[in-house]
């Protein structure tokens, strides 16, 4: 392999037209607004230019004598770093065709664009990189496994095999860093909740060992067609054990901007920028939900036990065709269907509100013509045996969910769910009591109690609605940007709770009765009466002001 100023360079350099030189006739942010290959497939999104800025503020402080883009799109991240140092040789790693042949009008003029896939190729070792990796989930590469385990030896990491394009990148972007090289990485901050990301803070924490990590807030949605909250990596190599590894939260672009200034200065803390220790943190925890709550691994935790204690958490019945499945009061008149062939059901999240659903509610959903009716038929009849052919002949029974099912039209066996779990929600989240008896589509999680704690759901409804319980949601949900929040089973299971005592039936019943009395109340009041309610029965702290 050719070496040039100490620096391999990539050997599909002699590869035929794998190479091309940019002219720099164009401005990359504009045709950026006009880019059409941001697919799925390709996982492409053009950075907004003042995030490239801090970015490459960071990178081409180490006055780097090469920098690479390993995605290099139409090279609007090189173009801050020539902005700040024109004398650094360019190098831009794309693989997509098209792209590549727009951005050599693009690109700063004199860059190098190689066509490769970047995890494939041999790199060689660069000063300065630059990245905003492609977004693009495991299931959609086309990665054989040996070459998963191709990866796994280069980067000196076991790997999920779920993990996310963009995280494979970071791993091999440490592994071309050459000594003392900085490196700045835009990423999609899910890693540091998923499964597959264990692998990867695990890394982070025992050989990376990042200058900085800033999270963007979740309302600080940098990328306006994509649902994510995003982090900026800032790697340094060679960086003393002891140093520490700062990573904050980030509610506005100056703050992110400040938080690099203060990386390039070293100081201590600053006014306004709280910083927490990554050496503190367990890989195996939601860093995420921490960082954005402003929790350290150091804090005192929120409360002692976890709803898991009490509850068990399942998700809602998937029908595989809700279309067929669940039904209003009308179609049931329409096909001849009595009661016996269906269960009430609750199918959308809309349908209910409130602290309580009860039977009252429910035969308003039904009296409204809502679907809130779900095939599960106890009988055999001729007007049931013609609803199912029509299901046949429209191919249901054939669809994924009903075909691996012992008998196709009927359900999964869920048990009524004592309290619900929105499983998507925006400013707060909806934690139901369900007096009903009605079953719950997937647009819910289901609360199941554990033996011995039979009474508790009235109780656990109030603490989850209470100002308590919001922060304990804020600590284990998943973060999607814009403001989109998403709740798993296990989510709901790890949500922290104070010690629950055993209550009786008859206080059960009370706590029920007042919890639908305290829906009657405005917003503002309904809030105070739960957090003046769950002050009484449960050990929690005390509000500043109360």
């Amino acid at each position: 392999m050719k070496v040039r100023d100490g620096q391999t360079f990539l050997s599909v350099y002699y590869e035929r037209n794998a190479v091309e030189f940019a002219t720099g006739d164009t401005n990359p942010h504009a045709d950026a607004k006009a880019w059409k290959r941001e697919t799925k497939s390709l996982g492409q999104v053009a950075t907004p230019q003042p995030v490239a800025e801090l970015m490459a503020r960071w990178v081409m402080s180490a006055k780097p004598a090469t920098v690479l883009d390993p995605a290099a799109g139409l090279g609007s991240l090189l173009h801050e770093c020539q902005r700040l140092n024109g004398r650094a040789q360019l190098v831009g790693v794309e693989r997509d065709e098209e792209t590549l042949r727009k951005a050599k009008s693009a690109a700063p003029r004199g860059t190098k664009l190689i066509l490769a896939d970047y995890l494939l190729a041999d790199s060689g070792q660069f000063d300065g990189i630059i990245a905003n990796p492609p977004y693009v989930k495991a299931h959609r590469l086309e990665y054989a496994e040996a070459t998963w385990c191709f990866f796994e030896e280069r980067f000196d990491t076991p790997l999920d095999r779920l993990t996310n394009l963009y995280a494979l990148f970071l791993l091999k972007i440490w592994e071309d860093l050459a000594p003392h090289g900085r490196a700045a990485v835009l990423l999609p901050a899910e890693f540091l909740n998923a499964n597959f990301g264990e692998e990867i803070k695990e890394r982070l924490l025992r050989s990376m060992r990042p200058a900085g990590v800033a999270i963007f807030a979740p309302t600080l949605n940098l990328f306006s067609n994509a649902l994510t909250t995003s982090a900026i990596v800032f790697l340094e190599k060679g960086r003393p054990a002891s140093a520490p590894m700062r990573v904050m939260k980030a509610d506005s672009l100056e703050e992110a901007e400040a938080f690099v200034k203060q990386l390039l200065t070293e100081p201590a803390a600053g006014p306004g920028l709280r910083f927490c220790d990554l050496a503190n943190f367990d890989p195996r925890k939601k860093w995420l939900n921490l960082l954005i709550n402003d929790v350290c691994p150091t804090d005192q935790p929120l409360f002692p036990k976890r709803v898991g204690d009490y509850f068990d958490c399942r998700r809602g019945i998937a029908t595989g065709a809700n279309e067929f499945f669940c039904l209003s009061e009308s179609e049931l008149r329409e096909h001849a269907l009595s009661l016996e062939d269906v269960e009430p059901c609750v199918t959308k999240a809309v349908d209910a509100t409130g602290l309580v659903f009860s039977p009252e509610k429910f035969a308003a959903l039904a009296a409204a013509n809502r679907r809130c009716y779900l095939l599960n038929p106890r009988r055999n009849g001729r007007d049931l045996e013609s609803y199912l052919q029509i299901g046949e002949r429209q191919g249901i029974a054939q669809r994924h969910l009903p075909s691996h099912r012992p008998v196709w039209y009927l359900p999964e066996n869920r048990a009524v769910a004592g309290v619900w779990a929105a499983v998507f929600s925006r400013e707060s989240v909806k934690f139901i009591l369900n007096t009903s008896g009605a079953r719950n589509l997937t647009c819910f999680h289901g609360l199941y109690a554990k033996p011995g704690h039979e009474n508790l759901a009235p109780l656990l409804t109030l603490f989850l609605n209470s100002s308590w319980g919001r922060e304990a949601f804020a600590q284990v949900n998943r973060y999607y940007g814009d403001g989109l929040n998403k709740l798993e089973p296990k989510d709901v299971e790890a949500l922290p709770c104070p010690q629950m005592p055993r209550l009786q039936r008859a206080e059960a019943t009370k706590l029920v009765k007042r919890l639908a009395e305290l829906e009657s109340l405005p917003l503002a009041e309904r809030s105070e009466q739960v957090d003046a309610l769950v002050a009484r029965h449960l050990d929690v702290p005390a509000r500043v002001g109360a």
